[in-house]
């Protein structure tokens, strides 16, 4: 479905990864004094309504009701608000009341609204495009909310979010701004709702593990129960250096074998990705490192060995220094059929078409993306929606993409080292300090946005509790739940989680798949 493909990576921004951030403006800003009546800084909207849904968990159906929360980050002396917002559900049926887990989830981009894990997670599934427009949203089985209540977060500027400055222009695109905004609406959450004391999970998704890694600092004082990572972006610095081509070979052999263009003789996806994977951590990765100095005859050895697993053409390959650029692999593997392979799930290969907006990277014309020439995806279906569960109305159109905001991200981190820009020692610092939290991560065999060999990486050298880490891999896209088979696992394994983490010590949460 399209609203579970629109989970921007972050390499669309590149252009701006040396920006400042404008880190001064957020959090410590004041509130200021209006002569007309301010907007509201908490603002919850709620129907009478109960829903109900039948899931995968138990036998009994679940009754719920939803709500629709904004929280103003800040109010400027002419009244206009920075906004974050977030949709929730909350189990009427469920045991255990205040002290009921609640598990916070967001997307990523930057630029991404929640709608992905949404519509994946929730109660309620999204129709294919086209299909939902009346706000008939199916019931979903693989929801996790027996586990836990779900809270679906827009950062600003996308879903029903927004900048203060029409222009859209806003400290919180920001790496600090925007951790700071979701960190703020979380204890905002916690404390509107009466839920400071009740067990928090967090899930974030491609950019949203970056953020969620950089809340981190700021997320001490919440009763963290366990963390969740989906096809996490973490170490944005390693993706630009020859580490990146390292990471990427795996899912390009892996991609290659599947389209018939390999001549690795193996018999799955995950053992050519291992075979792929061994080949880039030791005679791949030695030779990158020699740079010029690598010998001529070294170079065609290394150049055959990538060309019989990737399918491309040996001299393409010497010609860019063994270097395989991910776009370059997605236009040419498939380019003797006039086809283009999809960073976001290498499983999705369309023809080759114009593309709607020639200002826009190449990687924005994914095919999985389903841009068209504007640089927003505005999702009537899901407005409806909300507005048939909540009563919301009135507001100026759902943005489950928008890539202006992700062009104007802020790259400078005060968590980060100078011209580094890597979330997973924050992860490491914060599981070393809490010793009831656990980490599960989901990668995906078939993802170029995150390649999962990026993700293994990072977090083997953060300094993570390696008893309290779970990394799993699927044979799936960047978003593991696209195919059906693939959103039962992935939902599947979330709810041991969640239902495991929350004993009283994280000690008792099963082993590693």
């Amino acid at each position: 479905m399209l609203a579970e493909n629109e989970d921007m990576m972050s390499m669309f921004c590149r252009k701006s990864l040396f920006a400042a951030a404008l880190a001064s403006a957020f959090g410590a800003a004041a509130l200021h004094a209006a002569a007309e009546p301010a907007p509201a800084v908490w603002e919850h909207v709620q129907t009478d309504k109960t829903f109900h849904v039948s899931d995968t968990y138990g036998a009994d159906p679940l009754s719920y009701v939803v709500h629709w929360d904004s929280f103003a980050l800040e109010i400027t002396s002419d009244d206009h608000a920075t906004t974050i917002s977030g949709t929730s559900y909350l189990c009427q049926s469920c045991e255990a009341g205040a002290a009921r887990p609640v598990m916070f989830l967001f997307n990523g981009g930057p630029g991404a609204s929640s709608s992905p894990l949404h519509f994946a997670l929730g109660p309620r599934s999204r129709p294919e495009k086209g299909t939902g427009a009346d706000g008939v949203f199916p019931e979903n089985p693989d929801t996790l909310l027996r586990a836990a209540d779900l809270v679906f977060i827009d950062p600003v500027e996308t879903g029903f979010s927004r900048a203060s400055d029409p222009d859209g222009k806003s400290p919180y695109l920001s790496i600090d701004g925007d951790a700071e905004a979701v960190s703020r609406y979380i204890h905002a959450w916690l404390a509107e709702h009466d839920r400071e004391n009740a067990p928090v999970f967090i899930t974030g998704q491609s950019y949203g593990g970056f953020r969620l890694a950089n809340m981190m600092p700021s997320i001490g004082d919440v009763k963290v129960a366990g963390l969740v990572l989906v096809s996490p972006m973490l170490d944005a610095s390693g993706s630009e250096s020859d580490l990146g081509y390292v990471f990427a070979l795996p899912t390009m052999a892996a991609t290659a074998w599947r389209l018939g263009k390999s001549h690795l003789e193996v018999d799955s996806e995950g053992e050519v990705w291992n075979v792929a994977r061994e080949f880039a951590e030791t005679e791949y990765l030695v030779a990158l490192q020699q740079g010029d100095l690598l010998s001529p005859q070294t170079a065609e050895d290394i150049a055959a060995k990538l060309a019989a697993m990737t399918g491309l053409a040996k001299q393409d390959i010497l010609t860019s220094k063994l270097r395989i650029d991910t776009q370059m692999f997605l236009e040419n593997v498939m380019a003797d059929q006039g086809m283009l392979v999809s960073r976001l799930n290498t499983a999705i290969v369309r023809p080759v078409k114009k593309p709607e907006n020639s200002d826009r990277p190449a990687a924005a014309n994914d095919p999985s993306l389903g841009l068209g020439s504007s640089n927003k995806i505005i999702a009537e279906d899901i407005a409806s929606y909300l507005e048939q569960a909540t009563g919301l109305a009135g507001l100026d159109g759902y943005w489950s993409l928008n890539l202006d905001a992700n062009f104007a991200w802020g790259w400078s981190s005060q968590n980060s080292g100078l011209f580094y820009t890597n979330g997973a020692p924050l992860l490491g610092d914060f599981l070393q300090d809490h010793d009831n939290v656990s980490l599960l991560v989901f990668g995906g065999y078939r993802d170029l946005a995150t390649p999962v060999l990026a993700t293994q990486y990072a977090l083997s050298h953060a300094g993570l509790p390696e008893e309290r880490v779970d990394l799993i891999k699927m044979p799936t896209g960047h978003s593991p739940f696209d195919e059906v088979d693939g959103r039962a696992r992935f939902s599947n394994r979330i709810y041991r989680f969640l239902t495991h983490a929350s004993l009283p010590s994280s000690k008792d949460f099963e082993g590693k798949e």
